[in-house]
C-alpha cells in the first residue's frame, strides 16, 4: 500500500502534468490565433500590392526595359556559360522574358520554371523558339523536360523589403521550391515602387539575395551554404 506521502505526490505530479498540458494547449492556442491573424494581413497586403502592380505595370514603358536590362547586367556581370532561369509573366509581373532573351543573345541558357503535381518548381531549359504548355498551374512552361540547375533564378512578387523578404501570390510555390537550389543566386524582378517598409514573415518565408528594378540593382549579399 502507497503511504499518505506517496499518494500526495502522485498528486502533485498528476496536477503538474495536467497544468503542463493546459499550458501547451493555450500556447499551441495563441500560435495558431496568431498564425491566422498574419495570413490575414498579408492577404490584404496582397490585395492592396495587386492593385499598385497592376497600376505600375500599365504605365511602364520602353524606357523602363532598358533600365531593367542595364540593372540585369550589373546582377549577373558574365552572362556566358551561365543559366539563368525567370518566368513566363502573369497578372501584371515585370516582363522577364526580354532579359531572359537579352542573357540568351549574351551566351546564357536560359530556362523557365514547370510547377508540379507537388506544387515544387523544376526549371526546365528553353529557347525562346520553342514551343510552351501549361503546367500544374495552367502557367505556360517549357514542352521539354531538359531539367537544369539555374546559377540565377528571377522571381516574380508583389513587393519587397530590404530585408530580402518577398511577398508572393499566397500559394507557397516558391517559399517550397527555393531552398532546394541552395547555390543559386536569388534575385527578385519589380519596379522600384514595390519596395515597402519591413514585411511580416512566418518561419517558411524565404529570403532573397537581392532585387533588380528600372532604378537600381539591390543585393543582400545572403550567404551560400
Amino acid at each position: 500500500q502507497k503511504t499518505a506521502y506517496e499518494i500526495s505526490l502522485g498528486l502533485v505530479g498528476s496536477e503538474m502534468c495536467i497544468r503542463d498540458r493546459i499550458n501547451n494547449f493555450n500556447a499551441n492556442k495563441k500560435a495558431n490565433y496568431m498564425s491566422k491573424d498574419i495570413s490575414l494581413e498579408k492577404d490584404k497586403l496582397r490585395l492592396l500590392w495587386k492593385e499598385k502592380r497592376k497600376k505600375l505595370s500599365l504605365n511602364s514603358s520602353n524606357e523602363h526595359k532598358k533600365y531593367f536590362i542595364k540593372n540585369f547586367k550589373k546582377a549577373i556581370g558574365i552572362f556566358e556559360n551561365k543559366i539563368i532561369a525567370g518566368y513566363n509573366p502573369i497578372n501584371h509581373e515585370v516582363d522577364c522574358l526580354n532579359l531572359l532573351n537579352f542573357a540568351s543573345k549574351q551566351g546564357s541558357k536560359i530556362a523557365l520554371p514547370y510547377v508540379k503535381k507537388n506544387k515544387i518548381i523544376e526549371f526546365r531549359e528553353w529557347r525562346n523558339t520553342e514551343p510552351l504548355a501549361r503546367d500544374n498551374l495552367g502557367i505556360l512552361s517549357p514542352s521539354s523536360e531538359k531539367i537544369v540547375i539555374p546559377d540565377v533564378i528571377i522571381i516574380p512578387l508583389l513587393c519587397f523589403d530590404l530585408n530580402g523578404t518577398r511577398l508572393g501570390m499566397g500559394q507557397g510555390i516558391y517559399d517550397r521550391s527555393l531552398p532546394f537550389f541552395e547555390l543559386s543566386d536569388k534575385y527578385g524582378l519589380a519596379f522600384s515602387a514595390q519596395e515597402t517598409n519591413k514585411l511580416i514573415t512566418e518561419q517558411h518565408d524565404f529570403l532573397i539575395d537581392g532585387v533588380i528594378t528600372e532604378k537600381n540593382f539591390l543585393s543582400f549579399e545572403r550567404k551560400k551554404n
